[in-house]
This record gives C-alpha cells, sequence and structure tokens, in this order.
C-alpha cells in the first residue's frame, strides 16, 4: 500500500481550512496509506485555532506548522516537503475543494517514471464578468493540457510529487511562480509530468475585476521572474496554435470569451490598486475565498 503524505500550504484560511481538512480526510482512500496531513501556516485570523480543534476531534495524525511571521509559499512548500514521510506527497491549496476521488487520482499516476501528476482545477459555476473570465482561462488551459500542446502542464492548485525526487529539491526563497520552477526542475532529471483529467479539484473564480487582474500580473511576473533568474522554461505556445485553441474554445463558451477580453482590457486600469504582485508576499484575493 502506497504511503502519502497531503501538504497544504496556509495563510488567512479561517473560511475554508476546515473544508479542504474534511475533503481529505473523508475523500476515496482505497490502496492509499495517507499516514499524515501537514499544513505549513503563516496565518494572523482564526485558521491556528480552528486546526487546533480540528485535530482535537479527530485521530488522523495532523502536523501544524506555524509561523508567527508570513514567509511565502516557498518556504511552506519547502517546510511540507522536509517533514514528509510518506512516499508521494500531495500539495492542495487551502481553498480548494477536492472531489473524492481527486486523491486517488493523483497518486495513480506516479509511477518509475511518472514524477508529478497534475490535477484538473475546474472553477466553480458563477456569474459576473470576472467570474465567467476566470472560466474561460481555465477552460482554454484546460484544453491545451487535454491536447498536450505545452509539458508544462502543473498548476499550484493540487498536484502530486513522487517525494524522493521532491526532497531533491529546494524551492529559492521569495520564488512566485513555485509550479512551473518544480516541474521544471522534475523534467530536467529526466521524469515525465502527467496531467490526469480525472483528478479534478474545485476552485472558486475571481468575482472583482482587481483580483482576476491581479492573478493574470502574478502569473506574467512568476514567468518573468524566473527568466531573470536564468531558469530555461520553454513553455511558450506559438501564437497559431493559442488562437486556434481560444477560437475552439470561443464556440463553446461565446460569453466566457467576451468576458475574458473585457476582463484583460481592464486590467491597466486595477494595476495601481494590486499590491505586492510582484512578490511572494502577494496580494490576496478575497473574492475567491
Amino acid at each position: 500500500m502506497t504511503t502519502v503524505s497531503i501538504g497544504i500550504p496556509s495563510y488567512n484560511e479561517e473560511l475554508n481550512i476546515k473544508t479542504i481538512l474534511e475533503s481529505v480526510i473523508f475523500s476515496n482512500l482505497n490502496s492509499i496509506d495517507l499516514v499524515e496531513i501537514i499544513i505549513s501556516d503563516d496565518s494572523t485570523d482564526d485558521t491556528p485555532i480552528i486546526v487546533k480543534q480540528f485535530m482535537e476531534n479527530h485521530s488522523k495524525k495532523i502536523i501544524f506548522l506555524h509561523n508567527d511571521k508570513r514567509k511565502g509559499a516557498a518556504n511552506a512548500w519547502n517546510n511540507i516537503i522536509q517533514n514528509a514521510t510518506g512516499e508521494i506527497i500531495v500539495l492542495y491549496d487551502a481553498d480548494v475543494m477536492p472531489e473524492p476521488n481527486c486523491t486517488l487520482e493523483l497518486v495513480d499516476k506516479i509511477n518509475n517514471n511518472v514524477g508529478i501528476c497534475a490535477s484538473n482545477p475546474k472553477p466553480i459555476a458563477d456569474r459576473g464578468i470576472p467570474a465567467r473570465g476566470t472560466i474561460f482561462v481555465n477552460e482554454w488551459l484546460e484544453s491545451v493540457r487535454e491536447k498536450e500542446l505545452s509539458e508544462y502542464t502543473v498548476m499550484g492548485r493540487a498536484l502530486s510529487i513522487r517525494s524522493d525526487i521532491a526532497k531533491k529539491i529546494t524551492i529559492p526563497e521569495g520564488l512566485i511562480a513555485i509550479d512551473l520552477f518544480i516541474q521544471s526542475k522534475v523534467l530536467g532529471m529526466g521524469y515525465d509530468v502527467v496531467f490526469n483529467p480525472n483528478a479534478i479539484v474545485l476552485f472558486k473564480p475571481a468575482k472583482t475585476f482587481v483580483d482576476f487582474s491581479s492573478q493574470v500580473i502574478r502569473a506574467i511576473n512568476g514567468h518573468n521572474q524566473l527568466k531573470k533568474l536564468r531558469y530555461n522554461i520553454k513553455n511558450h505556445l506559438s501564437i497559431k496554435t493559442t488562437l486556434v485553441e481560444f477560437f475552439r474554445v470561443t464556440m463553446r463558451n461565446p460569453i466566457g470569451a467576451l468576458s475574458t477580453c473585457l476582463c484583460y482590457i481592464m486590467i491597466p486600469f486595477y494595476m495601481t490598486r494590486i499590491k505586492n504582485a510582484d512578490s511572494a508576499l502577494w496580494h490576496t484575493a478575497q473574492s475567491t475565498k
């Protein structure tokens, strides 16, 4: 039976931390030995209190690593990897809702050749221009990943990684695009990275223009940061491929496409309201909580 460690980085997740813990514990864990859940937390809200209460009411081993100062996601991922004892580490964002079979699907794809399995994040249906834009972008990304148009398929909301591989990687402090960095390292070691469309994890889409803009700007800044650090990341799609997939998804979701265009047009107007978009200590998107 495969031993598995679950890792959850968290920052001010008092509204979500109990939900993700329950989702993990009560999910389908057939053929999996869940040895521990590790939470690396920088919260200043009631997240620590909620976690400690949860630990008192459940027998599952939970390791709670709390920092009094916010140190960022890179530090949280490093802490989780260092403390994990399972053969496979499954990492979940604290504000997602994995479907019952998600952990099992992520674990089952890992083998001697596969170092990372990427999940299939799906936004919860919502109205409003920013939400529809988020949903459209996610549909476009899923289309690209399913067709294997880019070898870089991992998004940080949920993934699994072999523990022996992860422990050879140290994530630089202050790094923004952690998922892109890790998959680049794993590919560089000669292992495969796969996408499992059945490993579904739900998340709340951005409901405000400022939160949508923040996510786009951070993604761009994360890629630029890796370039400045001289990491060789070859994840760019050709303009032709990008447009073909855009129009393909537009045929299915024209309202989403229009919403996405409007959201991108609005980005310059919201840039001054976004704090720390070029920092690992980023602007927290409140509408996705």
